[in-house]
């Protein structure tokens, strides 16, 4: 049978698997830039990924997280991630699962079309609305295996800077999760959005102050911008059935914001669902 490797990127780090057929025989991760590699800045990280792996070195690798470029050109919704064609990196020996991307609003989803094929492959039936967070959210509306419509937010991008931004602010490492905290900030800004700036001045003058705890002030920061996000993505998620497809640290507060809102959510493995998406695509390009 055919060995290949299977590389799912995001930012921070990046999963492969040597593949045999549709059988993952080992699989490694690395550490890979915040900012998704273009296909001219990829064979470092590419490199280390094979090095990794055993008996990788001449195996063909499917890649999905990549940068748009001239050899990883988007592919405009609607679209079935799973019917789509990778796209030949030559010199690397690999190929390139192509981001999608929408015109109105104007969007591109990079390293989420293997999780959406991989949810779909998993989940044939299912109709409802995909929600990716990470550095950049994504609100997707999906039909019949289809992607119909999404809407993005920098939340997490947002609540990184910030977090970084603020003097006196405690690092969210530094201690636990305050739920409580999270939820007063998220219900502040989901009713009313304008108040999301006065709400991070209010967050900064008590962090110069030194009146927050360490659980209290990253959920404050993170519900504040998630309130902001939610009530912008309201058609998105008001009545629907939503699947939160994402690291566990990313959907943490998404689960507690919906639950909140009274909206059922399905939680999806995003190591499964990358390694699903991806052997579908394989298969697709070896018929």
């Amino acid at each position: 049978m055919t060995r290949w490797i299977a590389i799912d990127l995001h930012p921070g780090h990046a999963r492969g698997w040597m593949m045999t057929g549709d059988t993952a025989e080992a699989r490694a991760e690395v550490t890979a830039p915040r900012t998704p590699p273009t296909d001219s800045t990829l064979a470092p990280l590419l490199d280390a990924l094979r090095a990794a792996l055993p008996d990788a070195a001449t195996a063909p690798a499917l890649i999905c997280g990549l940068a748009p470029g001239p050899r990883c050109t988007p592919v405009a919704i609607p679209a079935k991630p799973e019917e789509l064609l990778p796209l030949p990196l030559p010199g690397l020996n690999a190929s390139a699962v192509p981001p999608l991307t929408q015109r109105s609003p104007f969007g591109i989803m990079v390293g989420m079309t293997a999780r959406i094929a991989g949810f779909f492959a998993l989940n044939p039936n299912w109709d409802g609305v995909l929600c990716l967070p990470g550095p950049e959210t994504h609100w997707v509306q999906v039909s019949a295996r289809e992607v119909v419509s999404f809407q993005s937010a920098l939340s997490g991008t947002l609540t990184r800077t910030l977090s970084h931004a603020i003097p006196g602010l405690p690092d969210a490492s530094a201690g636990g999760w305050d739920k409580d905290s999270f939820l007063d900030a998220l219900d502040t800004t989901l009713s009313r959005p304008e108040r999301l700036a006065s709400g991070l001045a209010v967050l900064a003058a008590e962090a110069a102050l030194g009146q927050l705890d360490s659980g209290a002030a990253p959920a404050r920061l993170t519900g504040l911008t998630i309130g902001a996000e939610l009530a912008a993505a309201r058609p998105y998620w008001l009545g629907q059935q939503v699947a939160l497809l994402g690291e566990p640290a990313d959907i943490r507060p998404y689960v507690l914001a919906l639950e909140r809102q009274g909206v059922p959510c399905l939680q999806a493995d995003p190591v499964r669902l990358g390694l699903a998406g991806l052997t579908a695509l394989r298969r697709r390009m070896a018929r």
